[in-house]
This record gives C-alpha cells, sequence and structure tokens, in this order.
C-alpha cells in the first residue's frame, strides 16, 4: 500500500511538471552552444534568443532579438566582463550554466546563480531566459536580474538597478544607473558618484509612496510605478497597440532612459515614444573632469577647458588633462600666465577660498597672482577659487557663471629648472653608430692580427649594439619620466610634496637600517630629516613602470588633508625605486592595541573612551575620502593595520591610494580583481550579485574593524575551550545587542554605553546589501548621538553561523525598528533628513 502511494505521488509529480511545461520547448541538461556551430536558443516563436551575440572584441552571452534585424540584445550577462573568445562552450549543466574552455572541462565563468539543481531551462517567447528544478519551479530567471533593459513583464523591484552600456556597441557597464531606492524615489545617478543629490542628475520625485514599490513596463508601453499589484504613478501614457508590437525600456549609454517600440516585422525599425529628457545634456559624468557639456544641433558636444586637453582620444568621459607648469618662485606671475573666460558653464563648486563683494576684474587678478589656483569661479559678485579637478561642466545659455581659468600665455619656463637631459638628434644618432662601427672595425683588425675569429667579434658586436640601444631607451625613458615629474611638482606649486633622490631616501634611513614593519605594499623603515623630522619611509615593491599613474596617485594622495589621514611629506621615484614619505607614528598600529592578547607589550590597552575616540576619528576620515576631499577615494583596504596612532593616540587612515601603485599584495587576495583583505572584503567586491562596489565597501570593512574593536573590550567569558581564535558575533549580536545582557561585570555604565553603541553600529555597517548600509556621514552621526536613538539592525546573514554558545549579562534596552539608518542617505526633497 505504502508503495503505492509513493508510486501515486511520482506520477502526481510527473503529470504536475508536465503541465507546468505545457507550450514551452525545454532546453535539456548538458545541452550547449558555441560561438560559430549552433550560437544560440531560441524561444517558441523566435521571437527572442539566449546565447552568443557577436560585438567588435569577440563574443557575449546574450537574450537577444531573434525574429527582427537588429537582432537588439535585451539581456547580457556578465557585463563587468562580457566579452569572451571563439574557442568556449556554454553548456546547461545540473550545477549552473557554465561557460567552458572547448575541448576541457576548465570553467571560465557561471551565467546564473541559482542554488539548486537544475533540471531544464527556457528560452520564453516574452525575453525572459527561465532554469527550472525537477518539480518545474523557477529557481532562476533573467527578469530578477536586469541589466540595462526593462521588457513587457518585466519590474525593477525595491533597491534594483539599470546600469547603462559603456557605449552604443559596448556591452559593458557603463558609467549611468537608474535606482529603484527603498524610500521608493526613482532617480538617475552617474555611476562613479555618491548616494546624493549631487550626483543625482534626474529624480522622480516618488518619495513616499511605500516600501515595497516597484518599476514595472505593461505590454501596452505603460511604464508605471506600483506598490505591490496597486499602480500608484504612471511615468507614461499605456493604452498602445499590443498585438504585432513590442516595447522596451533601456537606460542608454549617454545616460537618458527611453522608452521605445516597433512592430515585428523584419523591416521595421525602433522609434522612441517616451524619454526622461530631450537635454542630452542633463546626464552628469557624460563629460569627464575638466570638461563641459555643450549641446550642439541638439547633441551632446563636450569640450575641454581651456589650455586642456582630452585625456584619452574618443573617450570623453575619461575627462581633460592640462600640462600647465606654475612656479611659485616667480613673484610675477603676470608674466608668464594670463586668465581666460568661460561663460555660461555651470559646475560642481569645489572651492578652497572665497570672497563676497568683487568685482570680475578682481576676481580674475586675485586668482592671477594666486599661483596655487588655476581656475576661478564667479558668479553674483562672489569669486571662488576651485581645487581641481572640476567636475559636472554644463554650459546653459541662461546661466550668469563665469569660469577664469589660467593659460600658459608665453610657453613661460622658469630659468631654474634645468639637467634635463636632450634627445639625440638625427644627425647625432648617426655619428654615434659611426663612431661605433669605426671602433669595430678596429677591435676587428686588432683581435684579428692576434688569431681571434670573426664570430667573437660578431657577439662582441652584438653586446655592444644592446648596450648602446638599452641606454639609449633608458635615457629616453628618464627623459619622459623627469619632464612628468617635474610638470607634476610645478603644477602643485608648493602644496606638492617633496620630491626626494634615492640617494637622500638611504640617507634618511640610514640605508634603511630601522626596520618599522613590512605589508602587502613594501617595507617601512624609520628616518630623520635633515630638520631632525622623524618619518616612516615606506619603499614600494612591484610598483607600476607608469610614472603618470605613480604621480596620478601621489597627487591624489597629498591633495588630502584632515587630522585622521596620514599626511604625505614626500616621493621618490627613480626607474625601479619608489618610496613615500610620511608623517611618523610613534604608537604605531591600531591592530597592536586590538590584539593585545597576541601582543609581547603587555602595556598594548588602551581605556574605553580612548578606543571610541579612535572609531570615531577613524570615521571622520573616512567621511572625508568618500565626500570631502576634492578627489573621492574609496579606500578598498581598511583594517586596523592600516589604522596608524599618533603620540595622543589620534588614528590616522594610512595606504589609500596604494592599491593602483602596486600591482602584488601580500595579505591581500586577488579573484576577478578583488582588492582588500581577507575578513574584511565587502561581499560585492567578491561578487557583483551582492550589490555595485562603491564607497559602501569601506563602510562594511570599517563595520567589521568595529566589531572587532568593541569585541576586544567585552572579554566576554565562553562555554567553549575552542572559542579563543573566533568572534561569535552571532551569539554577541543576540546576547549583547538584542537582549541587552551585561559585557562586564566591571564596565562602568558610559563603558557599557559607549561598547553597545560601537558593537550596533558596527553590525549596520555589516549589513550583506550596500543599501542597507549608512554612509560614514551617518556612521559618525551615530557614533556621536544618544543611543537610544540608534535603531537595533538586523543580524548581517553573512556574519550568522553555527559557532560555539556563551553567556554574558548586561542589561538591555529592547526597542522596536523600522527603517534602517542606511537607507535615509538616499536623494531626498528638501526639508527632509539628509
Amino acid at each position: 500500500m505504502a508503495a503505492f502511494a509513493a508510486l501515486f505521488l511520482f506520477l502526481s509529480a510527473a503529470v504536475s511538471a508536465a503541465a507546468a511545461f505545457q507550450g514551452i520547448s525545454l532546453i535539456s541538461l548538458l545541452s550547449s552552444l558555441t560561438p560559430t556551430a549552433n550560437p544560440a536558443w531560441f524561444s517558441d516563436s523566435n521571437t527572442f534568443a539566449f546565447g552568443f551575440r557577436e560585438t567588435e572584441d569577440g563574443y557575449a552571452v546574450c537574450i537577444f532579438f531573434g525574429s527582427i534585424k537588429e537582432r537588439t540584445v535585451v539581456w547580457t550577462a556578465n557585463t563587468d566582463n562580457p566579452v569572451v573568445p571563439d574557442d568556449v562552450v556554454l553548456v546547461l549543466t545540473e550545477d549552473g550554466l557554465v561557460l567552458q574552455k572547448s575541448g576541457t572541462e576548465d570553467i571560465l565563468s557561471r551565467i546564473d546563480n541559482s542554488s539548486q539543481p537544475i533540471a531544464s531551462a527556457a528560452m520564453l517567447d516574452n525575453g525572459n531566459f527561465v532554469l527550472y528544478n525537477a518539480n518545474a519551479s523557477v529557481i532562476w530567471q533573467s527578469f530578477d536580474y536586469p541589466t540595462d533593459s526593462l521588457l513587457p513583464g518585466q519590474r525593477l523591484p525595491p533597491g534594483g538597478m539599470l546600469l547603462s552600456r559603456a557605449a552604443k556597441t559596448d556591452l559593458k557597464t557603463g558609467i549611468f544607473r537608474l535606482w529603484m531606492q527603498y524610500d521608493a524615489n526613482l532617480v538617475l545617478y552617474y555611476m562613479y558618484g555618491l548616494d546624493t543629490p549631487i550626483d543625482a542628475y534626474y529624480s522622480f520625485e516618488t518619495w513616499g509612496m511605500g516600501n515595497n514599490v516597484s518599476l514595472n513596463l505593461e505590454n501596452d508601453g505603460r511604464l508605471g510605478l506600483y506598490n505591490g499589484s496597486v499602480l500608484q504613478m504612471s511615468l507614461t501614457a499605456g493604452g498602445n497597440p499590443i498585438v504585432g508590437a513590442i516595447y522596451l525600456v533601456r537606460l542608454d549609454w549617454d545616460g537618458i532612459l527611453r522608452l521605445y517600440n516597433r512592430s515585428l516585422e523584419k523591416e521595421d525599425n525602433w522609434k522612441s515614444l517616451w524619454s526622461v529628457t530631450e537635454d542630452k545634456c542633463l546626464p552628469k559624468g557624460l563629460c569627464g573632469i575638466n570638461s563641459y557639456c555643450t549641446n550642439t544641433d541638439g547633441d551632446a558636444e563636450c569640450r575641454c577647458l581651456p589650455g586642456f586637453g582630452i585625456a584619452r582620444d574618443g573617450e570623453w568621459s575619461a575627462g581633460c588633462t592640462s600640462d600647465l607648469r606654475v612656479d611659485c618662485r616667480d613673484k610675477n606671475q603676470t608674466r608668464g600666465y594670463e586668465m581666460t573666460s568661460v561663460l555660461n558653464v555651470t559646475w560642481e563648486d569645489n572651492y578652497y577660498s572665497a570672497s563676497r563683494g568683487t568685482a570680475q576684474e578682481h576676481c580674475k587678478q586675485g586668482c592671477l597672482q594666486d599661483c596655487i589656483c588655476i581656475v576661478a569661479l564667479f558668479k553674483d559678485g562672489e569669486c571662488r577659487k576651485q581645487k581641481l579637478p572640476l567636475s559636472y561642466g554644463r554650459f546653459s545659455p541662461n546661466a550668469t557663471d563665469m569660469a577664469f581659468v589660467r593659460v600658459n600665455s608665453l610657453n613661460y619656463i622658469h630659468p631654474g629648472i634645468t639637467g634635463q637631459r636632450q634627445r639625440l638628434t638625427d644627425v647625432q644618432k648617426n655619428v654615434l653608430l659611426v663612431s661605433i662601427w669605426l671602433k669595430f672595425c678596429n677591435l676587428y683588425y686588432v683581435y684579428h692580427s692576434a688569431g681571434v675569429s670573426l664570430g667573437i667579434l660578431g657577439l662582441l658586436m652584438s653586446v655592444i649594439i644592446y648596450y648602446v640601444r638599452r641606454q639609449r631607451g633608458w635615457c629616453n625613458q628618464s627623459q619622459a619620466n623627469k619632464q612628468s615629474l617635474d610638470k607634476f611638482v610645478l603644477n602643485h606649486g608648493y602644496m606638492a610634496p617633496k620630491r626626494y633622490s634615492y640617494n637622500e631616501i638611504k640617507r634618511i634611513t640610514k640605508s634603511f637600517t630601522e626596520k618599522l614593519g613590512q605589508g602587502g605594499y613594501g617595507v617601512v623603515y624609520k628616518g630623520k630629516l635633515p630638520d631632525g623630522q622623524l618619518v616612516a619611509v615606506k619603499v614600494l615593491k612591484n610598483t607600476h613602470d607608469n610614472v603618470e599613474e605613480f604621480v596620478n596617485e601621489v597627487a591624489s594622495i597629498s591633495r588630502t588633508s584632515h587630522v585622521n589621514i596620514v599626511n604625505l611629506l614626500g616621493f621618490c621615484y627613480e626607474r625601479n625605486k619608489k618610496a613615500l614619505v610620511y608623517e611618523f607614528m610613534p604608537n604605531k598600529s591600531l591592530d597592536k592595541f586590538i590584539h593585545k592578547s597576541q601582543s609581547a607589550d603587555p602595556n598594548c590597552s588602551l581605556g574605553w573612551r580612548k578606543m571610541y575616540e579612535i572609531a570615531v576619528g577613524v570615521a571622520q576620515g573616512l567621511e572625508y575620502l568618500h565626500r570631502g576631499c576634492n578627489t573621492r577615494i574609496v579606500h578598498f583596504d581598511i583594517k586596523p593595520q592600516n589604522i596608524l596612532l599618533d603620540e595622543d593616540f589620534c588614528p590616522k587612515i594610512s595606504d589609500f591610494g596604494l592599491a593602483k601603485l602596486c600591482v602584488k599584495k601580500q595579505s591581500m587576495i586577488s579573484m576577478l580583481g578583488t582588492r582588500g583583505t581577507i575578513g574584511y572584503i565587502a561581499p560585492e567586491v567578491f561578487s557583483r550579485n551582492f550589490g555595485v562596489v562603491s564607497h559602501k565597501s569601506d563602510v562594511y570593512s570599517y563595520g567589521i574593524m568595529l566589531l572587532r574593536m568593541a569585541e576586544t573590550g567585552t572579554n566576554v567569558e565562553t562555554k567553549s575551550s575552542q572559542s579563543s581564535e573566533h568572534y561569535f558575533l552571532e551569539e554577541i549580536y543576540e546576547h549583547v545587542v538584542v537582549q541587552n545582557e551585561k559585557i562586564h561585570a566591571l564596565m562602568t555604565e558610559e563603558e557599557e554605553e559607549v561598547v553597545r553603541k560601537m558593537l550596533m553600529v558596527g553590525f549596520w555597517c555589516t549589513q550583506t546589501a550596500p543599501l542597507d548600509r549608512p554612509s560614514m556621514n551617518k556612521v559618525v552621526d551615530m557614533l556621536q548621538g544618544n543611543l537610544q536613538s540608534i535603531q537595533i539592525p538586523p543580524m548581517p546573514f553573512l556574519l550568522s553561523s553555527p559557532k560555539p554558545q556563551f553567556s554574558c549579562s548586561l542589561p538591555v534596552i529592547v526597542e522596536t525598528y523600522a527603517t534602517p539608518y542606511g537607507l535615509i542617505n538616499h536623494y531626498q526633497p528638501r526639508g527632509t533628513l539628509p
């Protein structure tokens, strides 16, 4: 009887699965595609296809229209690096949809992220590619992971994004994103900015509609915002023909959201029914730094500031650069420079000096006489000297803004700059070669008389030629490097860090006698400058040979100025010898005090008030890197070893900007470009399935560090003898944060509050989804605010795992909570929370 019942259930499941698949052509396990022989799986009506789509550089795995001539792409796999060679195979396996090297079982990448065994797949007629399990349940579908487009029936859920392409035919991720925020506001952002109004260039101003609002595209072309199944707002009218027509919403490569339609006739063309704007200069970042956008005959055109040139040909988003040399030693700046005007262009204001009640001419002359000033913005009697680079330039005929830009009027070079070796002229090169040949002939005569074979002389001649060519290459490279370094020093005037020779570095460090530490970027030595100031000299290893990249990174580090950022005093660049000179930190790094149980120094202990002040200082330094300095910087390696402490235990963040200076990093990992230290890396840095890599990745690393700082001082008794090497975060969360048990019997009430605050902020910062984490300015507010104002965070999914139990006792304040802190730092109307 039991066997009969089991057979009945099995047959019922089979019938149900067959019914679910009725009318759908299934793709069976081990089915495969290749770029040339069998490139795609088509839907039943051939409207859509899933498979390889040829690009300019190779092939990409895409979903595209199969029945129209354009073969328009609506979804792309692995948009960070979509292009694959022609010798790959796409195979549907039980473990996933994988790309393999042809003729091998080596997996190059995986298309899906399903966690259940796969039984079959299907390309549906609505453009959705679906994976099924054995019960005919959908376990993965492309509709849940849109790239730059939405099809009818597809939705962009709360927290979802559309990411533009890099170019019209380049399927890599571009520089714009459409974000369906959790506060129900639909906003367009510049990809590499922050989640703030400065970097948003269009808001639909739809906040307050609920916490489950999604963007949906209907079959009749209606694009609307829905709270569940209830239409809240229509962005487009809808009511268009359904039969024989198709609609598509796409965030185009130029940053504009558009609705397209066309008939399914093969020879028809796409038509734009609606766009969020007709102003093609509206998207911020379309024209990069030191350039501005102007509408010319309906198209966007980028132009550089006077005296600047495009950084990379054909890539305006990379911005413009200048080789202007400004020598601050020249007291008469008008002798070599003049100011030129740019009218009716607005910029993001990033000033370092401002004065009101100023005339245009005074503003112009004031910038000219200030050797640091390259650009000054003038509007309504106010003159603001700007930090470079300038961002988000946009021409508007109605704008009253005026920019004064310093240019080199006389091709002026200060006579004190000497010592540059000249390139050999063609005549000099020929004379050199002739002299070498004559020497060779003379050697040949001498050695031939001595009975030396011609073969040996040939070898000798080859060595001479190789040596001459190598020396010439070195001279040319050294010449170019020196010019780049001279330009850097002159452009930054007295604000530039001092440039040291390698011999000076050896003298400062007494030939590298006192080693302070060693990390992934190099070895740190103690040194002393001629004026007696102690310094820390970091000798870099495995660095790039590109002097421009090195100089750009040194420039970004040197432009930072904050009490919680380590101060760069100088640098060295001589061929493969590179070093950075920092202020000396006598109390070394924070890990010495966090991991005191591993320290040989019994005095490595800090009070809770000082530990709390260090936590706040690091948060303020990170906030400055993310928002306050003129070059926004994401650190990517926040950890106790990179937090240095001065004589007063004031924390200073170090090693930012070095990720681009160095190729290989000990104690660092590299997984498809991942940066960071194991244990501190945010989940989205490992896998883009968790979200977009941004400043929120630093927030996660800071949160881990904060939890370890707080856990170090809890001194919690554990029931397990295996607990010494573990941070029982799940138990700490349950007992300390939720149940409010006492942390330590000897702690004062003030210390209890400090530790609890650090723990709660740490758990907020380590939320798995980047969107759920607070920004660093919110972290500072929470740390400096009242404990009762901090809502209890959810337990971060990635920090929870089975671990030994422990007990502790601590008084708890149990609160209910609603919206996390991390959700209020989005585009908001004036008058609401920032």
